[in-house]
């Protein structure tokens, strides 16, 4: 298997346990928007804009959770713009963290791990896309070099 195969798969299954566990938790957030299911309160939305989990919960459902899954099928069909779905899907975490760090504060070794998986995803994303290029010039027809 070439590399950039075997980093796709490995990448998408990586998105695919993502999004599953974002799907997850974004249900039980609107399922319960006032954060038992999780073991949290709305104590800690006090300095948010949400007054419960509501929001937050469809927001992580689509955000982190739909589109991992989606690129990651994007990714298993080696669609030409999957590397930089991957890029933006690790920005979308790593915002996705800040705000809410921002919000509620650190409150868990998540929020840190969590927003190195945002920065290994935007990482991998110029990986795939830096291959695709590499892997385009190669098959193009296309030199570097002028033919007299």
């Amino acid at each position: 298997m070439k590399t950039s195969k075997a980093l796709r798969f490995v990448t998408a299954d990586f998105l695919l346990f993502i999004g599953a566990g974002a799907i997850l938790c974004g249900m039980m957030f609107i399922v319960s928007p006032d954060g038992s299911r999780l073991s949290m309160t709305v104590d800690l939305l006090k300095d948010s804009p949400f007054k419960d989990f509501f929001i937050p919960g469809i927001t992580l459902l689509a955000a982190n959770g739909v589109l991992s899954i989606i690129a990651a099928l994007l990714l298993f069909f080696n669609y030409r713009y999957a590397g930089a779905g991957v890029i933006l899907l690790g920005a979308v975490m790593m915002i996705w963290i800040a705000a809410q760090v921002y919000w509620i504060g650190w409150q868990s070794w998540l929020q840190p791990a969590f927003m190195g998986v945002g920065l290994i995803e935007m990482l991998i994303g110029f990986l795939l896309e830096a291959q695709y290029h590499k892997n385009w010039r190669n098959f193009s027809g296309r030199h570097d070099s002028h033919a007299h």
